[in-house]
């Protein structure tokens, strides 16, 4: 009785233990102009509820209306950090990223062509990592899957390089939004289509490297594009 008395007590000051927080993970699509696949996107880790919340709200917005993610980063991947096959040199830390509109040039870059290069200078040095076309674009059940595989190899481009026009096709047909991105990654046209192949006029755009990003709305993928 006395021992019952004395455990009552104890929870009265110190209140319930708190209930166990989930972590949940989310893909960040980026956009660089280094030309390698795996800068396309990310993968970042939070039981912080309100950063939750914040990245929901976001996801019900237009990509381009969409904060970019910022915070400190450290060595491994964490267990999630990975664009399908390849699996990065470095993560966000949970609960300590958040969705920003603006921050310091200085953290911007691209997550394979700037942080897995030189991860040490990125993770020793900067500390933080804010890359301002890290978009999120859906949250991921299962970090540990490269469900992102048969999407990606499901899309055929052709011809590639390309001079007048460039088709796009899949296997099923399905709503996808493909824009056309420049060599720096900014935004030259989206269009939304929902048919299984498409034909780009490509008369408007001038020679050059640029980039596609085409998304089904739960994955996204960049292909790059090199027209004569």
């Amino acid at each position: 009785m006395r021992q019952s008395l004395i455990y009552l007590l104890f929870i009265f000051a110190t209140g319930l233990p708190a209930k166990a927080q989930t972590t949940r993970f989310f893909e960040f699509t980026t956009t660089c102009g280094h030309g390698n696949w795996q800068d396309s996107s990310f993968i970042a880790a939070t039981s912080d509820q309100v950063v939750i919340d914040s990245v929901l709200a976001n996801l019900s917005r237009p990509l381009m209306q969409r904060n970019f993610i910022s915070g400190q980063i450290d060595y491994g991947n964490g267990g999630h950090n990975h664009n399908s096959s390849h699996w990065f040199l470095w993560h966000f830390i949970p609960h300590q990223w958040n969705l920003v509109e603006l921050a310091m040039e200085i953290c911007d870059g691209c997550p394979y062509s700037d942080v897995d290069a030189d991860t040490a200078y990125w993770v020793g040095t900067i500390g933080q990592f804010c890359p301002w076309s890290g978009r999120p674009v859906r949250e991921v059940a299962d970090p540990l899957s490269v469900e992102n595989d048969f999407f990606d190899m499901d899309i055929r481009i052709y011809p590639n390089p390309a001079k007048d026009e460039i088709n796009i096709s899949r296997s099923v047909n399905s709503p996808i939004s493909v824009s056309i991105l420049n060599c720096l990654g900014q935004e030259l046209n989206v269009l939304n289509v929902n048919q299984q192949t498409l034909t780009i006029r490509l008369t408007e755009y001038s020679s050059g490297l640029y980039f596609l990003r085409i998304t089904n709305g739960k994955q996204s993928v960049i292909k790059r594009l090199i027209i004569e």
